[in-house]
């Protein structure tokens, strides 16, 4: 039986799991209320649907976002300034605090999120009657659950284990079935996390919905991140065919205004994942939100466009337009941190929701699987690249040799995906282990290997006596 344990609240119709460490102590022992039976939760198809939902709802939890800005510290992108003051000293300078309650919530938050699918899996493969389910859409909830487990062990794989070394023991502890005991539970190898990851994409493929509602996944959604897994297994060729595949299939759209994308948020057609957000049941605290721009983001983007010490951050000008269009303090309003969270805090209205997934980065990990394979200067590879630089207003980009347009593509990331789902970290790890750029000299605070990785919360390991801590921790 698998050891993390939860708090599991039922009710007719929907599942609510609460955490709290002052309440219950550490996270890995936390103790059912009371049991749920399946043939009451899942009596009917309203109910079961609501299952599904409550699945969904996890992703606004507040410290799997709350934390996720933070992290956009490791690689600098963002200061420890915030306007509320100084926050999150300890990732900015790449020592994170292991009894951090937010790198508490952030682990627990992901597993519950993977417990909520178990949990739905389990009954859709069971042999309970539910009235009004049909066979088809029964699969459909399962496949719907199953992207869902494999996201969130992706999720905390690329945060707590080594995501980059198949050969690593260092994986984490998978979740195949719903809690309902205690055990001390080992860590699989990060090629055993894999192996689940791809066996639920694949289903999720296979089996999900066509088309998804905003805020839901499709099959699509499971060949997106199917892509994005493979680019950080080096499986170059798997990504960028079901990359192109997402790209091509007029699903989700580009579009020409990339600031479209922001105002629209969530309910954007070129967003693949982002979890419905209304005030106040929201995300407070989308992206890197709180926190200001860092050094290594201002330069960038000021050398993006003019000179590299042209940029006014009052106006924008001379700014990356993406940066600009965030970022500059005259066109920002008082109450809005990053334009790319634009919403005011209005009773029932749309809020701020995370970009977990969207169709330009389908463009850059197309770009980078295709730019690994080749030999030189890859035309596809460029041309996906300049998509989007001529959506942001740039000019195209003109490398002369394999390395320089792959430096390109990960300079292009950061200023399209900056203050989103933190990949920009994940790609200077990955070129980092791939040779690529020296994290070194791109941040002088991260002088060994053990820094490319969070460490498990004191509380996790005091929870589960199989749990082993990440080295240097």
């Amino acid at each position: 039986m698998k050891k993390l344990k939860y708090i599991l609240t039922g009710m007719i119709g929907t599942l609510f799991f609460t955490y709290s460490c002052d309440m219950v102590g550490p996270i890995d022992d936390i103790k059912p209320l009371y049991k749920l039976t399946e043939e009451t939760t899942f009596s009917d198809v309203t109910k079961t649907e609501a299952v599904l939902s409550g699945v969904y709802t996890a992703w606004r939890k507040g410290s799997l976002n709350t934390y996720t800005g933070y992290t956009h510290l490791l690689s600098g992108d963002y200061s420890n300034v915030t306007l509320l003051g100084i926050y999150g000293t300890d990732l900015f300078e790449n020592r994170v605090n292991v009894d951090d309650p937010n790198l508490i919530g952030f682990y627990s938050d992901f597993y519950g999120i993977i417990q909520r699918a178990n949990y739905l899996i389990n009954a859709m493969q069971s042999e309970i009657v539910i009235p009004g389910l049909t066979t088809a859409r029964r699969l459909e909830i399962e496949a719907e659950a199953r992207l869902q487990r494999a996201m969130g062990h992706f999720f905390l794989l690329r945060n707590f284990g080594q995501f980059y070394d198949l050969n690593s023991d260092l994986g984490i502890v998978i979740e195949e079935v719903p809690v309902r005991g205690s055990a001390d539970d080992p860590r699989s190898t990060v090629q055993e996390s894999y192996n689940l990851i791809l066996s639920d994409l694949d289903f999720a493929m296979a089996n999900a919905p066509a088309i998804a509602s905003v805020g839901r996944l499709s099959r699509h959604a499971a060949k997106a991140m199917k892509a994005k897994v493979l680019l950080y297994m080096e499986n170059w060729t798997g990504a960028a065919s079901l990359a192109l595949e997402t790209i091509n299939s007029g699903v989700y759209k580009l579009k020409p205004d990339f600031r479209v994308v922001y105002t629209k948020g969530y309910t954007s057609d070129e967003v693949i994942f982002s979890p419905i957000s209304i005030f106040p049941n929201g995300i407070s605290y989308a992206g890197s939100y709180l926190f200001k721009p860092g050094q290594s983001l201002i330069a960038l983007a000021d050398k993006s466009v003019g000179t590299s010490s042209d940029g006014n951050m009052v106006t924008g000008a001379g700014f990356d337009p993406r940066f600009a269009y965030a970022h500059a303090t005259s066109t920002t309003p008082s109450d809005v941190y990053n334009n790319k969270y634009p919403f005011p805090q209005v009773n029932g209205q749309q809020a701020g929701s995370t970009f977990i997934l969207r169709l330009g980065e389908m463009y850059l990990i197309y770009a980078e699987a295709k730019a690994r394979l080749a030999a030189n200067v890859d035309a596809d590879a460029l041309d996906k690249l300049n998509n989007i630089r001529n959506r942001a207003g740039l000019s195209d980009a003109a490398p002369t040799t394999k390395a320089e347009l792959l430096e390109m593509i990960r300079l292009e990331k950061k200023l399209e995906l900056f203050g989103e789902f933190n990949e920009p970290w994940f790609d200077m790890v990955r070129y980092h282990v791939l040779g690529n750029v020296n994290i070194t000299a791109l941040k002088a605070t991260i002088t060994s290997n053990n820094q490319l990785i969070l460490p498990y919360p004191t509380l996790a390991l005091s929870g589960n006596g199989g749990l082993v801590q990440n080295p240097g921790y």
